[in-house]
């Protein structure tokens, strides 16, 4: 079972909590007058037209009996509970209500709404009329409970139906006061009143008044300007990495693999030879000791005529025949896509050291790039392609 008081969305009808069981009575038996006050505001409100058209569970009960609510029902509400788990003190309490709201049975048993007066629908007209009569008000204290509240709204006209704002609490994970409310006011003209109140404070601090429908509206304006603006930032990262990828567009049929060198071979070994035949090289993926390589041309779908003119794909590089092949399909697309992907990466650490140190001359070789490449970038790490 669910109920709004246990969520603060009510009428603030909330006593201290106290030892109500001590405390019901006075010592001629009378019942206390704020207690009886209480009382009366809480139960008027589970039956309110605020309440009741979107509070779900009593709404199923009244379809019951003929609108009546058992009193032991209503006492499992623990708003009410706190203010008196007396039966006895309960009735006689909603026996003196003068709203005409309430109906209390023969036997002392039951309480219903005034079958004359008809519960509300909760339709979007009747949405917008608490709307026209609600305000937003924020500077309470974050410690401040339901019972201050109502203390301080009972000042200012009759108070509807208090709402405190909250939050989820990451670290507690408990839903704490944001400082602000919603207040709804039994008519427009007292909602009125109440926002044009000049340097109205709780204690020391001024409150920011605005109407609820304000309040949501601004709202809405910022979270769609912040989507707008999150929507911008995200289209302007495609459109950067787009460009990125553009720049770092390699052509294809330019990726050839060679093995079975020797131990000796160098990186520098490998272009010289190839650079003999007319290979314009554009970079080689090779450390001396690598039981194979690769080479990627600067021009497109050129690996294929180099390698053509190389007896059986062979190549003599220091003693050794070196066996050349052409990546294609498959295999080259992943050389270039990880190729392109390093590429990338080095970009964004070169910008990002650019930020970090911008105004300072950067020491050592942090930043240069080496020229071994002369048309595009080298990669940061030696890439494989996968075999």
């Amino acid at each position: 079972m669910t109920e709004k008081e246990a969520t603060t969305e009510n009428n603030g009808q909330d006593n201290k909590e106290q030892d109500v069981d001590q405390q019901d009575n006075n010592d001629n038996g009378a019942i206390d007058s704020e207690l009886e006050s209480a009382i009366i505001r809480q139960v008027e409100y589970y039956f309110s037209d605020v309440n009741l058209p979107r509070d779900k569970f009593l709404r199923e009960q009244v379809k019951l009996d003929d609108g009546w609510i058992p009193l032991d029902v209503l006492m499992r509400f623990n708003r009410l509970i706190k203010l008196s788990s007396d039966a006895n003190v309960i009735v006689n309490a909603l026996n003196n209500s003068t709203s005409g709201l309430l109906e209390v049975s023969d036997d002392s048993k039951k309480v219903r709404r005034n079958p004359e007066l008809p519960i509300p629908e909760m339709n979007e007209e009747r949405r917008k009329e608490l709307l026209a009569r609600t305000v937003y008000a924020k500077g309470f204290p974050k410690h401040a409970s339901l019972d201050d509240l109502i203390k301080f709204f009972k000042d200012h006209e009759e108070v509807e139906n208090i709402i405190m704002r909250r939050y989820l609490d990451r670290t507690t994970k408990k839903r704490l006061f944001k400082g602000s409310v919603f207040v709804t006011f039994k008519t427009k003209e007292q909602a009125e009143k109440f926002l044009k109140t000049e340097d109205l404070k709780h204690g020391e601090t001024t409150l920011q008044l605005l109407w609820q429908d304000e309040y949501l509206q601004k709202k809405l304006e910022e979270y769609t300007n912040a989507k707008k603006e999150q929507r911008e930032k995200k289209n302007k990262k495609k459109e950067n990495e787009k460009v990125e990828k553009e720049e770092f567009k390699l052509p294809t049929g330019t990726v050839i693999r060679f093995s079975e060198g020797d131990d000796k071979m160098k990186r520098e070994d490998v272009k010289d030879a190839l650079a003999a035949l007319g290979a314009d090289v554009a970079y080689i993926d090779y450390k001396q000791g690598d039981s194979e390589g690769w080479v990627r041309l600067a021009k497109e779908n050129t690996a294929k005529d180099l390698v053509e003119k190389l007896t059986d794909g062979k190549l003599k590089i220091g003693e050794k025949e070196v066996v050349f092949k052409v990546c294609e399909s498959d295999e080259e697309k992943a050389y270039l896509d990880k190729t392109v992907e390093e590429m990338q990466k080095r970009r964004k650490n070169q910008k990002n050291n650019s930020k970090q140190y911008k105004g300072k001359r950067m020491g050592g070789r942090q930043g240069r790039k080496r020229k071994q490449d002369q048309h595009d970038e080298e990669p940061a790490a030696k890439v494989k392609a996968d075999s």
